[in-house]
């Protein structure tokens, strides 16, 4: 790890932050990493709901209770939506009320109030990730180490706080204007933040939120972007970087600097070379939703993909997940039942089962979606693919996956002989 004292030099950078919505799943590319039951990898990005969402409306929903004003520090549910209508200046007025709670409580606290409030709105559910960033932020700033930072956060709202302890590790201290940092040191700097001996989910939260803060230093140049990630001597890191700056490149507080077509629904994949095009892909639907295509039409237009199409399906997926997620998740089932082959109802089945696990680390979304769907085959697959990622990734037991399979899905018999495996 970088010392402490390099980490906490001052750079300057502009005023607007990263407003990111959405986490992130892990895609093995290396050999070594267990594959799926179809021979396939686990995916890169998953994606929550759009950054550009207006503020999420008062009305709470759900029926959890939730809490009073924390500590003095002002930190209500109220406040977070108060910030998250800010637009341009969000990030700052999350950073500002998460730095003064975190004068007298911890991140865990921060971490599990933010749980209490997404339980008790749905609004607040959806737009969870920007506040996780701030929580991260603001974190490392308190502890000035990646790896104490890491400790602290958890994996709530799609990891979203350790994201933001990368960006902050990056980002230093922006109050001073005269210190810069150079491209190359960037890069320098970058590559050797994560530890290499961290789990496989942590590692890879670090590189993801890496290539957000990537495009965030270089004023939203792709390609620039990409490069730094090249920096890493293997694909997996590789791929686990370019996945966070793709997102950016998507979700961001300053859509007006996206390296994006106003025409073109396969760019700016259809420009780049081809060690980028997959995780481009794994982000593209997002913005053909943006474009205006229904899901009817992303299928199209995925299949035009060529080798990529299985990819881009995937993509649809995980851009669904947010619907099951927030109760519906049998239209979810329905759209990935739009699929002309096997191969492609299980590529957007994919998609929606890797984002909903990575939302919380656990079955309490993937389940319930993996029950709603007509066939069989189709449910017995969707159970088996989000027990192995959560043994490959997560590093959960079979015991516990059962154990979720019995709070989550008690009446299907398909998830715990899926756990078994």
């Amino acid at each position: 790890m970088i010392p402490r004292n390099r980490m906490m030099r001052k750079y300057a950078v502009p005023s607007i932050v990263l407003l990111i919505i959405g986490g992130a799943a892990i895609w093995f590319t290396q050999t070594s990493i267990p594959s799926l039951p179809d021979g396939s990898a686990p995916p890169p990005a998953s994606s929550g709901p759009d950054a550009n969402n207006a503020a999420p409306p008062s009305n709470a929903q759900g029926g959890a209770a939730i809490p009073p004003a924390a500590s003095g520090a002002g930190l209500t549910l109220a406040a977070v939506k108060t910030c998250l209508g800010k637009g341009g200046e969000a990030s700052r007025c999350l950073d500002n009320l998460y730095r003064a709670y975190l004068q007298t409580n911890t991140t865990a606290d921060a971490l599990g109030m933010l749980q209490t409030y997404e339980d008790a709105d749905t609004d607040i559910r959806l737009a969870c990730h920007p506040v996780t960033h701030a929580i991260g932020r603001e974190t490392f700033r308190k502890t000035g180490t990646v790896h104490d930072s890491f400790a602290a956060c958890d994996q709530t709202c799609h990891s979203g706080c350790y994201h933001g302890a990368m960006e902050r590790f990056l980002r230093g201290d922006a109050a001073d204007d005269e210190a810069h940092i150079s491209e190359r040191e960037l890069f320098e700097r970058a590559v050797s933040a994560c530890d290499p001996d961290e789990a496989v989910r942590f590692r890879f939260q670090c590189l993801h939120g890496l290539g957000h803060a990537l495009m965030f230093f270089l004023d939203y140049q792709l390609e620039r972007s990409l490069a730094g990630c090249d920096e890493f001597g293997d694909a997996w890191s590789r791929s686990s970087c370019y996945g966070g700056v793709f997102m950016e490149n998507v979700h961001t507080a300053t859509p007006e600097k996206r390296d994006l077509s106003a025409t073109d629904y396969h760019y700016p994949c259809s420009k780049l070379g081809t060690q980028y095009k997959a995780d481009c892909y794994m982000m593209q639907t997002t913005r053909m939703a943006e474009m205006g295509l229904s899901v009817e039409r992303q299928f199209e237009e995925c299949r035009a993909a060529g080798s990529y199409a299985h990819v881009c399906i995937q993509s649809i997926g995980r851009d669904l997940s947010n619907t099951a997620r927030i109760g519906n998740p049998r239209s979810v089932a329905a759209d990935c039942e739009r699929g002309q082959t096997a191969t492609e109802r299980q590529a957007c089945t994919r998609g929606v089962a890797y984002a909903l696990v990575d939302n919380t680390w656990d079955g309490r979304y993937a389940f319930p979606f993996c029950a709603t769907f007509g066939g069989a085959d189709d449910q017995s697959y969707c159970f088996a693919i989000s027990s192995t990622y959560l043994k490959n990734t997560y590093a959960k037991s079979p015991d516990a996956i059962a154990a979720d399979c019995k709070q989550y899905a008690p009446a299907y018999p398909a998830c715990t002989e899926a756990a078994a495996q």
